[in-house]
């Protein structure tokens, strides 16, 4: 029997206590004194009730839709760059992030679109800043998002071309399941219940047949522009077809597995004393990585750990869909931060998963932090030795691995599907008029908001891509709780709850920028200097090894540079202006009576 200060026992029951803190203790707190959310007033959902965007869900039900929606690759390989700073770290910033700004900023986005009667981030941006500032935010996640689905889709490529092939049967298992479950419940009208066991069933075969019947391209270096490419026609159809033929479904019948994997590694995390796995990855180093390869601790763990601790992705989702469905007021609180703790869940159980490695087997070698040489199979491998034991298998059995990256595939690839989509509908809303109104068709926007990413995923390095995700994600977190804090000001409420978290993710976002954009631009420096070590690494195979390909090594990182260029340079005007709108709201609100944030007096 392992001891429990070699196991990650103490810090899952550690971080549970703490996420529970957060929830019934500061959570509720905040609930109750600061937005003071009513069950008693009408809700979007039940005011513009229409059965197809406003309608009242239980709050089981759009706890489940607003996790799946929100929980992806973020929570997962976020840890995986930031264990490169030590475990400790990393599990410090998960705890941290989730406590004081992530469940905040969740929460926080739902009410102010439920006080704002449903309306989005776009119109309320229009309301606080006026039309100059709706504008930079949709060019800001218009970036954003095709930076986020370069990075999505770059991954879901390496992970069907890795574990043997055997991940590729069960995902197109899994849409099938999904696209059949949509077909009995809204066509046949058959009961839930039987059709979940139908779809499970069919996910559990697809698993089986995945361990027999891997599928492997032939094309060497080139297999993983196929397999992006496969991955593209997949996410065009969901962007196109109605929710409830695709995206609902997939993504219900998908929320199983994926919570599953959550629970069993939590599970296996708990049983460590007795099953003798250890921790086996430094606590440390700490302030740097060894090679200097991805640069200090701030800013670059807070962007790397997205989702995890913190995401703007997941205002997005609060704000202009999980908002128009909320049935009561005192639901945001259980289906908002709820659903972000149980995202910061997936990131312990994803970083516990890493630690019980050896560095051998995570980095490449016995202390280097390279990403570029990392091992990206590491989730599976790690999750699968922390679950075998307590189902009494061997950890290198295919049946584990192969369910595991399953869950890597479909945490990626169900909420990519609604990244597809919500680049479509802001794409429409940004050009569905004048000169360019092409680019607002639905077919149109859908192949630039695929195409443009592809080209991305199969030149660029998927690290390179994800630390420009995690700047982008985060500093639209920064700027979502700036909204929330604008809002409070004007209606007198304590904002200080909100600002401080606010002001510390616009500056670490934007500090994370700068760097990753000089780092591009150092990389053409040096090799204008004829060090080509650099401009190499920040590319992907065949680029990356053949010669003749170098002027492509050139071209991507002088376009990386514009890239960071663009996203600092609108993300700083946009965080400039939401600044001076909380200092005018802030000024505004002192001539009048005090009120809280729902409008009601403010007690003191």
């Amino acid at each position: 029997m392992a001891g429990i200060l070699e196991t990650p026992f103490l810090w899952v029951i550690a971080t549970i206590a703490i996420y529970a803190v957060a929830y019934w203790g500061y959570g509720k707190w905040i609930d109750r004194n600061i937005w003071r959310s009513d069950a008693k007033k009408t809700t979007p959902a039940h005011m513009y009730m229409d059965g197809v965007e406003y309608f009242p869900v239980s709050r089981y039900v759009l706890w489940g839709y607003q996790f799946k929606s929100v929980a992806a690759l973020g929570p997962i390989l976020g840890p995986f760059i930031g264990i490169t700073y030590g475990w400790l770290p990393a599990l410090l910033w998960i705890i941290g992030g989730n406590f004081f700004i992530g469940w905040l900023q969740d929460y926080g986005s739902m009410m102010l679109s439920v006080r704002k009667e449903g309306r989005s981030f776009g119109p309320i941006t229009y309301e606080f800043t006026g039309a100059k500032g709706r504008t930079n935010l949709l060019a800001f996640v218009l970036f954003y998002l095709i930076i986020i689905s370069a990075a999505f889709i770059a991954l879901i490529a390496v992970f069907w071309n890795s574990f043997n092939g055997t991940t590729f049967v069960p995902t197109i298992g899994i849409l099938i399941a999904g696209l059949l479950c949509g077909q009995l419940l809204y066509r046949v009208k058959m009961n839930v219940f039987a059709v979940t066991g139908i779809g499970l069933a069919l996910v559990v075969l697809s698993l089986y047949l995945g361990t027999i019947l891997p599928v492997k391209l032939p094309w060497g270096t080139w297999n993983v522009a196929v397999w992006g490419g496969i991955c593209v026609l997949i996410l065009y159809l969901a962007a196109i077809l109605p929710t409830p033929t695709f995206i609902q479904p997939t993504n219900y019948l998908a929320f199983y597995p994926a919570y599953a994997a959550i629970i069993l590694i939590i599970v296996g995390a708990l049983a460590t004393p007795f099953t003798n796995v250890t921790i086996k990855l430094p606590a440390g180093p700490f302030l740097n990585d060894p090679q200097g390869t991805l640069g200090p601790i701030w800013p670059i763990l807070f962007v790397a750990i997205a989702c995890g601790a913190i995401s703007g992705w997941h205002s997005l989702v609060s704000s202009s869909s999980s908002s128009k469905q909320l049935d009561i007021e005192t639901d945001a609180l259980p289906v908002g931060g709820g659903a972000m703790l149980s995202e910061g869940l997936l990131a312990l159980a994803s970083l516990i998963a890493y630690m019980v490695l050896t560095p051998l087997f995570v980095f490449g070698d016995g202390s280097a932090a390279n990403p570029a040489h990392s091992n990206i199979a590491a989730w599976p491998v790690g999750a699968a030795a922390l679950v075998a034991p307590i189902l009494g298998i061997q950890a290198t059995a295919a049946i584990l691995t192969t369910f595991f990256g399953l869950v890597l595939v479909i945490y990626a690839l169900t909420v990519q599907a609604l990244v597809t989509r919500f680049f479509r509908l802001v794409a429409g809303e940004t050009w569905g008029e004048g000169r360019f109104r092409a680019l607002g068709n639905k077919h149109v926007a859908t192949a630039v908001g695929l195409g443009v990413p592809w080209a991305f995923a199969v030149t660029g390095s998927w690290w390179a891509l994800w630390l420009y995700f995690g700047g982008a994600n985060q500093l639209l977190a920064g700027l979502a709780i700036m909204l929330i804090t604008i809002h409070l000001a004007r209606v007198r409420a304590r904002s200080r709850y909100s600002l401080v978290p606010a002001v510390f993710m616009v500056i670490t976002t934007l500090a994370a920028l700068v760097w990753q954009t000089a780092t591009f631009a150092y990389s053409v420096w040096a090799y204008l200097q004829n060090d080509k070590t650099w401009i190499l690494r920040n590319v992907r195979p065949p680029i990356q090894t053949d010669p003749n390909l170098l002027w492509a090594a050139i071209v991507i990182n002088a376009v990386f540079v514009i890239i960071g260029a663009v996203l600092f340079a609108v993300g700083l005007s946009m965080a400039v202006r939401l600044f001076r709108s909380y200092s005018k709201s802030l000024a505004e609100a002192r001539t009048r009576a005090p009120a809280a944030a729902d409008g009601g007096t403010q007690e003191k």
